[in-house]
């Protein structure tokens, strides 16, 4: 007679759950993992239709480039005045003050063709959410993530990211063909809003500290830092992605809800890869994950040269999307790792977010030139950006450095 024995299961279970999910994660990352969840899922369901919005209300994308030069050029300035607020207040305050300002971008956007004011208040309200949010979170981060499990733990973020980008796309989709922009707009400023909850609920444990304005400016020019510096740089292909991809995919396809759907597709498969990348970066091969995912990013810009309708879609973007997990979970791991080794957290958290601006800075030039001058020359863009994802070769993958002991102005935080 068939017996199954239900302890063998449990058993094994429990075993596999050990081996690719963390287990030991501070409350502080449990929340961060809840409010993360939720701000995902609300700007997956609109960063896709955010170019495609204006594309569609007639801004090419040469003007999409400008509007987005200018909010990088002010978040380049404003950076470091972020990290001090953070110092200051909280890593979960900044989080929360970037919600804020993310809301005030998305009612500004609405209304740009009312009023060209509304453009400026845009690029304004979205360099600062950027300003508060990013020093914030990968401080939160890189402080209380666990050594022995940080990849596992950055695997649940990116699979909470991933879940939330099959739903947010298909939802937005639906939500703008039925509904329009504003509905949907509207409906993901409340969502932000939701998302501070889990941050409120539970008392942050924090000392205020200080920190100087002028350092990541040093950083950036120190020749230290060159490669890492150049490396960081590479980012701007992410730009590119959101840039110029969900408008290709649009023009391709022609339809708001397929256009949804094909990207939910391809996440909804991409998930599914990153709980086996997150136990090899734990297991000790950082280093090769990281430079094959290097290798497989710049093989997903030349792929798609080959897209022709929506099943190349769905293909292209779900090996773009497994490259870059299988590039970004080694990478923050080491990030998060060396900024927790480090005098400062935010010193290498603003040094990688200004450098980071640097290269996407340089490419929405370029996005921009090729656009005014050449026309919708789609493989131009596609090739440019392949370009910038070599430079993440610069870093070496498992490189870190050490700083020397800095005045109390840039002093690590502690509970």
């Amino acid at each position: 007679m068939f017996h199954i024995d239900f302890k063998k299961i449990i058993a094994f279970t429990v075993r596999q759950e050990q081996k690719f999910l963390p287990t030991h994660a501070p409350r502080e990352l449990k929340k961060l993992y809840i409010a993360m969840t939720v701000l995902n899922f609300a700007l997956a369901s609109g960063i896709l239709f955010e170019p495609i919005y204006l594309y569609s209300n007639g801004y090419p994308i040469w003007w999409m480039a400008l509007f987005y030069l200018g909010v990088y050029s002010v978040y380049f300035f404003t950076m470091p005045l972020g990290a001090k607020v953070v110092v200051r207040k909280g890593f979960e305050h900044g989080i929360m003050y970037g919600s804020v300002f993310m809301i005030l971008y998305f009612v500004f956007l609405l209304n740009i063709s009312a009023h060209p004011i509304f453009i400026v208040l845009a690029v304004l309200a979205s360099a600062l959410q950027k300003t508060m949010f990013w020093p914030g979170y990968h401080a939160d981060f890189a402080y209380f993530s666990q050594a022995d499990e940080r990849a596992r733990e950055i695997g649940i973020i990116a699979i909470l990211d991933a879940v939330s980008y099959v739903l947010g796309p298909l939802v937005g989709g639906i939500v703008v063909s039925q509904f329009g922009f504003s509905a949907l707009f509207a409906g993901m400023c409340v969502v932000i809003l939701l998302s501070n909850i889990p941050l409120l609920i539970i008392r942050e444990r924090f000392s205020p500290g200080s920190f100087s304005y002028a350092q990541p400016y040093k950083d950036i020019v120190d020749r230290k830092n060159f490669r890492k510096t150049i490396g960081y740089m590479g980012f701007g292909e992410e730009l590119i992605v959101l840039l110029v991809w969900p408008v290709f995919i649009y023009v391709t396809i022609q339809d708001y809800l397929s256009t949804g759907l094909a990207v939910a597709t391809s996440t909804l498969i991409t998930s599914l890869v990153i709980l086996i990348v997150g136990r090899l970066a734990d297991g000790g091969r950082q280093s090769a994950l990281y430079h094959a995912g290097v290798i497989f990013i710049a093989f997903a810009w030349a792929f798609r040269f080959l897209v022709r309708g929506a099943p190349s879609v769905v293909m292209v973007d779900f090996f773009s999307r497994v490259s870059k997990y299988v590039f970004a979970l080694p990478f923050f791991t080491m990030l998060y790792g060396e900024a927790r080794n480090a005098t400062s957290i935010l010193r290498i958290v603003t040094h990688f977010e200004m450098s980071l601006v640097i290269g996407k800075i340089s490419a929405l030039i370029a996005v921009f030139a090729i656009f005014y001058f050449f026309g919708e020359v789609w493989w131009a863009a596609f090739l440019l950006g392949g370009a910038y994802s070599l430079l993440y070769f610069s870093l070496d993958g498992s490189e870190k450095r050490e700083y020397i002991p800095t005045p109390p102005d840039a002093a690590l935080l502690r509970k």
